[in-house]
């Protein structure tokens, strides 16, 4: 079922000055990496089932996190999000997983095996 996306198109009524957030006390990865730049680039965006930059930055932007703890401060709705919001999630993830990047591979060893000779 997608999305609904009439507060993505009623925002527009608005300057990207009004509308940014405000994350300057807020500690998660998504704080750091959402410049302005970003921000006006991706705030009309939305992945075919309607999720928006807004959807992204939600949680990020109502829990401000913890001095001591850094969230990520952002969530992808469906796998397209990752695409239409690269700008932003891939800093995010770079940040938040030690310099992985874009064109990094997921190292996998399913070899049953290895498991075992643990135990």
């Amino acid at each position: 079922m997608p999305f609904g996306n009439t507060h993505n198109n009623y925002k527009m009524n608005f300057t990207c000055e009004e509308e940014y957030p405000d994350l300057s006390q807020h500690n998660n990865h998504m704080a750091k990496a959402l410049t302005m730049d970003i921000y006006r680039k991706l705030r009309d965006k939305q992945t075919p089932s309607g999720y928006t930059l807004d959807d992204v930055i939600q949680t990020g932007v109502d829990n401000p996190g913890h001095p001591y703890i850094m969230t990520v401060g952002c969530v992808a709705g469906d796998e397209e999000t990752y695409d239409v919001f690269s700008d932003l999630l891939d800093p995010v993830i770079e940040d938040r997983h030690n310099g992985y990047k874009p064109t990094d591979k997921h190292k996998t060893d399913l070899n049953h095996e290895i498991g075992r000779a643990h135990v």
